[in-house]
């Protein structure tokens, strides 16, 4: 009996494959409790045929599922989810990399605690050199019953993406929707519709993940149009609160998540990841934010902004013209070198 099911979307990723698998093969929790499904997202490259040697090696734990046409994260994860079996669901990012503990923690405490899912925290690695730290951070639990616990929670920030949480599976037949298919940030959406229907979990202090710094992928990669998308998601997030009747009853928090992934985190991406300003949508994203939510200011979370993050949204009130956007890029640039707590400022993830 399998006793996770691990879905893992590649698209040319030759370079990083074996990394990623071998990490995961080498799990303390046994191979024979987990089940790999890799997705070959209609690769260019030699990906197919690496996936192919390791399903080999591992038949009885290995799936490959290979997509005649590419349809990015979440159309690869989407038909992933169609082959699992396991009790328990994880996502891995095919460049990434877990600590050989990972799961057997992971596993452990979500059936020690019995909730929803498991959250852990993450390194951000530029090699293998780099290693989880030793000290775990505090653990949390959080249980949602009543209307202001949800809410708390809505505002809460957990660590990482989905790669950084382990799930039942009975839980997400009942309250994941499908990933949004052939566009980037598609976990934003999907997590958040998630985290509407949670009734508990665990948040572990403990990193376990390596996030790898790569700069060709869609969310780190330089000058790509894709970060554009960013904004869609956030747009249709809204669209969704609204059809199922929820948008009142939360918007407090929904405005907060709105602030911060729609208008503060867009604008960390746009000044770090974008050396041409010219033509992106400041004007436009400042008239949404005043649009959707007119009274932003007086809203009751915005002291868990940090300090830089709190300046990037003074800017919705402010006109500026395209050399006054390029100054406070190169100023942002600058504080961001100077933090130490890198990996805490909005949009890493």
């Amino acid at each position: 009996m399998k006793k996770i099911s691990i879905v893992i979307p590649c698209y040319n990723v030759e370079k990083y494959l074996d990394r990623c698998i071998h990490s995961l093969t080498e799990q303390t929790i046994g191979l024979d409790v987990l089940e790999l499904i890799f997705i070959d997202d209609a690769s260019t490259d030699r990906t197919g045929r690496k996936l192919e040697w390791w399903q080999k090696r591992y038949p009885d734990s290995i799936k490959v599922i290979t997509l005649p046409e590419n349809r990015r994260q979440g159309g690869a994860r989407n038909e992933g989810l169609k082959y699992v079996t396991a009790e328990t669901v994880g996502f891995v990012d095919s460049d990434d990399w877990v600590a050989p503990e990972m799961y057997e923690i992971m596993y452990n405490t979500l059936q020690r605690e019995d909730c929803d899912f498991v959250n852990c925290r993450y390194l951000r690695a530029v090699n293998t050199n780099q290693h989880v730290s030793d000290k775990a951070g505090e653990n949390k639990r959080f249980d949602l019953r009543t209307k202001e616990e949800r809410k708390q929670f809505l505002v809460s920030r957990l660590q990482g993406g989905i790669y950084c949480n382990l799930f039942q599976k009975e839980f997400l037949q009942k309250a994941a929707p499908e990933f949004p298919e052939k566009t980037a940030y598609e976990d934003n959406y999907w997590m958040a519709m998630v985290r509407l229907g949670v009734n508990s979990c665990y948040l572990l202090g403990q990193e376990l993940y390596y996030y790898f710094v790569n700069q060709q992928s869609t969310i780190l990669s330089k000058n790509s149009g894709r970060h554009l998308e960013r904004l869609n998601v956030e747009e249709k997030k809204l669209e969704e609160y609204k059809k199922r009747g929820i948008f009142d009853t939360y918007y407090r928090e929904f405005e907060f998540e709105f602030l911060r992934l729609y208008y503060v985190n867009s604008l960390h991406t746009f000044f770090l990841r974008m050396s041409d300003l010219q033509g992106l949508p400041f004007q436009e994203m400042q008239k949404k934010v005043k649009t959707y939510f007119p009274d932003y200011q007086s809203n009751p979370y915005l002291e868990q902004f940090l300090p830089v993050e709190k300046e990037l949204l003074r800017t919705v009130e402010l006109s500026l013209d395209l050399g006054q956007w390029e100054q406070l890029a190169q100023g942002y640039q600058r504080e961001v070198e100077r933090l130490s707590n890198y990996k805490n400022i909005a949009g890493i993830s």
